[in-house]
This record gives structure tokens, C-alpha cells and sequence, in this order.
């Protein structure tokens, strides 16, 4: 293979390509180990200003990597070796997509003469991730003119500001790299002079200001007369961004001079806020949404819905029966309308958005009976979930329930999907210490659960809990690798309940074609000792199987540096028959009519 005439090139493109993503607000990498990437890795390294994590498994990495933008708002830098490893980053680049979180995905390359001739460690990674990401961009073999090398800045500056705008998400760069791929000192005039010629191009970023999603005033105005005309209306608020917990205070004054109840979803950033001196909160709204009665006496005549749908599944029944009724999406990214219901879109940002409305509202605060309705048939709910979870016995609400108490104000919730989620969702009200929650809602995969909450922990500093599932902990248990990243408190609270037991409530549980052994293939129940998984990573482990054990777990968890592992041990099929009678009671509760299960 051809050696160039100046031997520091590819040392010194590596050099200014990692300089200028960081000059343009890149500040954290994260590696995994591979030959092909040397110089990229070398010269993440070596930047004083790059944050650099190490983490072995690209699919761990990529979620890692992720669960830092779902805190920073900033792209985190992946970087990886040739042939399959950047195959392992499209689950995470998936989410990033579906979630609107910025990536930049650097993947070393081979040379384009050993494409395709069976040159070890080499495929065709041009548009490795096709649709799925923002943008791509090929960087070729490059030069060292002062033009090419402009280009190259340019290029990293323009991959940063694709990841934020206008939809924020992943954006690929894939990077030639030929041997020898270790550092060649500059030995002569030319490759003294490409040397200087990076040296005066770093630190000089051309200037990337993302602009804010103002909301259209006409657009606003029709909302706010919506809002005035409609005596029975919801303010409904899905998973959303860390950053909405900033547009709480304009949720709550929206309801107070509306007079109408915020059901917010658990991943909202809503719900968990604080003291809570409003009485505008529905927490209960997914269980109370799921009894007909309920449904049929609280049909609403205007719906405002904030960012993303709820995840709670009576959500999506209620909004099947409510087409025709004004449906209000709002928000900056994304067509939030599964059912197809909604009649008007308003691309801003909520929190300008929301504050804007408020203005054009009549001050005070709206009496409404409406609303207390919702309050009432609330404290209902929260009474029976109440009685359901007293006692010392776990369940899965318990240990949900027992999970956001224990973390301390400003703490952080990380949370898997499947049954996770939805028990938080379920049993967890608000009004407690103000949390901040990330979840994985884009596409709700279980993979990756660990490895991002790791990323997160990481990036907000502050002490975390992770509640998951023991499938979902097992899908993911080279993320435990990255647990040596997290220094502040983290408990890692596995619900151990023998296998993926959200198959249970659905109706494939009732349907004769999967009784018996055959229900195994989606339940995949298993005899592991979680414990093992712990002691083979270092980490601290715990199991409890009551109440007070788990409550004492996350106390010592979250009173020491770093992550411990503690096993939350349920009835295997306590979920669904706590949802059953939950549904049950509140149905009785309610009047005639059927309620669905939780779930």
C-alpha cells in the first residue's frame, strides 16, 4: 500500500476532525476499542476539552453515548473500529432518531480499494444506517490543501448542527483510514507546515446558533380562544425531553386559568416537580381512563396534548372514542397523532408556547367544577392504589412505588420499558421531591435500558436509580461494563419476576393457541442468579423480597459512590393479577361498566 508523501496526514485530518466537533459543542466521547480507529481515538484522547468514556460493546456504547444527550441536550461522539462494530450502534441510532436526541456516530473506515475484494474487516459502510439517520456524510480520503482542511472543519461544524436542527437526532461520519495508522511525527517542511496549517484552524469554529421554535400568533390566538370556549377540556402531557421539567410552572397556570386537569404522564418531567401547592395533577388518569364508566361521564370537548402520547394503553382506547372532539398537538418535533384524531398541529417549543398562551388568557384562577371532578374520582384512585400496596409484601406496583420515594430531591429515575414504566406510571404519584426521568420511548425497545441509564447518571451527576426488568437487565449485561463510568449513587433495582411477564396481560395470555409450554416463547422465563452478573462486574448486590429490605437497599445504595445491584424479587405473575383487581375495585368503584387491566 501506497505510503503518502506527507506521512502525518491522516494523524493531523484526525486531529482537526475531533478539534472541531469540539470547538463546536461536542463534549463528550465515547470509545470502544478497534484498530482501524486509531487515529480518531488518539486524537479524542488527547483533547483536553473531550470527556472520554470506554466502553467495550458498541451496542452498550451507543446507548451510553445516548443516555448522556438525553441529559445534555448536547450530541455525544461515538467512535468505533471497521466492518461490524458500527452495526451495533443502529438500535441506539434508532432511538436517537424516534427521540429527537442528537448523536454524532464517527465510524472508522478501510480503504476504498479493499472494498469488496474480501480485505479483512471491511464492508460497505456508505449509508450504513440509511434513513435512520439525519445525515451522512462520506469524508473520503481527504487532503491537507488548506481548502480541503477548511472543508473538513466545516463539515464537523455542519454534522453538529444537523444533530441539533431542525429535528435533533443521530448523523453519521465515515472516515477512511489507511496504514500505518499510529502517530507519524512531522519530519519534514510539508508535514511541518500541514501541522501549523491545523494548529491555525483549530479554536476558530465557524459560528452554528440554533434558532428556538417560536409558535405562529395566529395559530396561538385560535388555541387560546379554543381554550376560552371549551368548559371541559384536558391538558395531557406524554414522555418528554429532561428539559420540559422548565415548562411545569406555565402547565399549571394553563390549568388554573383553563380549569382543566393535567394528566401527565409519569415520563413527562411533569409529575414529579416538587412540592406541588396546585391541585391540577390527575396522576391516576391511565388506571381511571381504562373504566368505561369513568370515560363516558368525562368525555372532554377540548384536548391540548403536550409533546408525545401517554404511555398508558387506555390512553389510546379513550382517544379511539374521541374523534371529532378538537384535539390540539403541540409541540416542536414529530407528528404525535397515532389514533389520527387531532385536528390542529402547533410546531413550537411548549415552553414559549405555553407561556405565550397563558398571556392571552384571562388572569386568575378558574373555578371548575370540571376539574374537581377529576380530582375527585383521583383521590379515589390513589385510595385504592393505596390500599392495594399496603403491607410489607412486594409487587411490582410496591417496588415501583418504593423506587421514586427513595431517591432524593433533584434525583434522577431511569426507566425500562415493558412493565417498568407502566407500574410507575400506575402506583408512583407526584408531589414528592422534585425528579427528573429518562426513558427510553422513542422506539421502547428493552435494549440498551442499562447502558443508557449509565450515560445519564454520568451526565446529570447526581445521584439515580434505575428500575428495569430482569429480561431487560439480562438483554443488556455487558452494559455493566460502563458502571465503572458512574460515580455517584446509583441503584440498580431489578424486578425479579422470572421472565418478561407483560405478555401476560395481553390477550395472547387468554388465546388457546399459547397455553402452556408454548407461552414460554414470549415469557422466556429463566432460573439466573442476578447476583453472579453483579459479583462478575465488582458491583455491590442486594436482594429483597419485602417491602423494608428494599426500602433499607436503596438507602445504603444511595449513600455510597457508584453502582449497586439490587434484586427485587415478586410473585412471577403478581403484575397482572394486581392490575385485575385493581381494575375490579376501581370498576366498582365507578359504576357499571367493564374496566381494562392497568396495562
Amino acid at each position: 500500500m501506497r505510503v503518502p508523501a506527507v506521512r502525518n496526514l491522516q494523524d493531523e485530518r484526525a486531529r482537526l476532525l475531533i478539534a472541531s466537533l469540539a470547538d463546536a459543542g461536542v463534549t463528550d466521547g465515547v470509545l470502544s476499542p478497534g484498530s482501524r480507529s486509531t487515529p480518531f481515538v488518539l486524537a479524542a484522547a488527547r483533547h483536553g476539552a473531550l470527556r472520554c468514556f470506554d466502553v467495550v460493546d458498541e451496542r452498550s456504547a451507543a446507548y451510553f453515548a445516548l443516555g448522556q444527550a438525553r441529559v445534555t441536550g448536547r450530541p455525544t461522539l461515538l467512535i468505533c473500529t471497521s466492518g461490524t462494530a458500527g452495526a451495533n450502534y443502529l438500535p441506539a441510532v434508532i432511538e436517537a432518531e424516534a427521540s429527537y436526541l442528537p448523536l454524532v456516530v464517527l465510524t472508522a473506515d478501510r480503504p476504498a480499494d479493499l472494498t469488496g475484494c474480501g480485505a479483512n474487516q471491511t464492508v460497505d459502510q456508505l449509508k450504513l444506517y440509511g434513513d435512520h439517520v439525519r445525515r451522512f456524510f462520506d469524508l473520503g480520503p481527504g487532503g491537507g490543501s488548506p481548502r480541503a482542511l477548511r472543508a473538513l472543519r466545516r463539515t464537523a461544524a455542519q454534522a453538529v448542527a444537523v444533530a441539533l436542527f431542525p429535528e435533533p437526532g443521530p448523523v453519521h461520519l465515515n472516515a477512511r483510514a489507511a496504514k500505518p495508522l499510529e502517530p507519524q511525527e512531522p519530519a519534514t517542511e510539508d508535514e511541518r507546515r500541514l501541522h501549523d496549517d491545523v494548529d491555525a484552524l483549530i479554536g476558530r469554529p465557524p459560528a452554528v446558533a440554533v434558532p428556538r421554535l417560536f409558535p405562529d400568533p395566529g395559530a396561538l390566538g385560535d388555541l387560546a380562544a379554543a381554550c376560552r370556549a371549551a368548559e371541559r377540556g384536558w391538558i395531557v402531557a406524554g414522555p418528554a425531553p429532561l428539559a420540559q421539567a422548565a415548562d411545569a410552572p406555565a402547565v399549571v397556570e394553563l390549568a388554573r386559568r383553563t380549569g382543566y386537569p393535567v394528566l401527565a404522564d409519569a415520563a413527562s418531567q411533569l409529575r414529579y416537580r416538587g412540592t406541588r401547592d396546585d391541585d391540577v395533577f390527575v396522576d391516576a388518569f391511565g388506571l381511571l381512563l381504562g373504566d368505561d364508566a369513568f370515560r363516558r361521564a368525562h368525555r372532554p370537548d377540548l384536548i391540548v396534548q403536550i409533546g408525545r402520547a401517554p404511555t398508558a394503553p387506555s390512553w389510546d382506547k379513550a382517544l379511539g372514542e374521541l374523534a371529532g372532539v378538537e384535539h390540539w398537538l403541540l409541540g416542536p418535533h414529530g407528528w404525535n397523532d397515532p389514533q389520527s384524531t387531532a385536528t390542529r398541529r402547533l410546531i413550537a417549543e411548549a415552553g414559549p408556547a405555553l407561556s405565550r398562551l397563558v398571556e392571552l388568557l384571562e388572569p386568575g384562577t378558574a373555578s371548575s367544577a370540571w376539574r374537581q371532578a377529576f380530582r375527585d374520582a383521583e383521590r379515589r384512585a390513589q385510595q385504592l392504589i393505596d390500599e392495594e400496596l399496603a403491607g410489607d409484601e412486594l409487587s411490582e406496583g410496591a417496588v415501583a412505588r418504593q423506587v421514586v420515594e427513595g431517591l432524593p430531591a433533584a434525583g434522577l429515575l431511569a426507566v425500562g420499558n415493558s412493565l417498568p414504566i407502566r407500574e410507575v406510571d400506575v402506583y408512583a404519584r407526584g408531589g414528592r421531591p422534585e425528579l427528573l426521568v429518562a426513558s427510553q420511548r422513542g422506539a421502547s425497545g428493552i435494549d440498551g435500558v442499562t447502558s443508557g441509564a449509565f450515560g445519564a447518571a454520568v451526565a446529570a451527576g447526581r445521584p439515580a436509580a434505575l428500575l428495569t426488568g430482569d429480561v431487560a437487565f439480562l438483554h443488556d449485561l455487558s452494559g455493566l461494563w460502563a458502571a465503572r463510568h458512574v460515580t455517584t449513587p446509583f441503584a440498580l433495582v431489578v424486578v425479579q419476576n422470572r421472565g418478561g411477564r407483560i405478555f401476560e396481560m395481553l390477550p395472547l395470555a387468554d388465546h388457546p393457541a399459547s397455553r402452556g409450554e408454548v407461552f414460554d416463547h414470549w415469557l422466556t422465563p429463566h432460573v439466573y442468579d442476578l447476583a453472579h452478573a453483579a459479583a462478575l462486574f465488582g458491583l455491590p448486590f442486594a436482594r429483597a423480597s419485602t417491602r423494608g429490605a428494599l426500602a433499607e437497599g436503596l438507602r445504603e445504595a444511595l449513600a455510597r459512590p457508584g453502582v449497586t445491584v439490587i434484586e427485587a424479587v415478586v410473585p412471577p405473575s403478581g403484575a397482572a393479577e394486581q392490575s385485575r383487581r385493581l381494575a375490579k375495585q376501581l370498576a366498582d368503584a365507578f359504576g357499571a361498566g367493564t374496566t381494562e387491566d392497568v396495562y
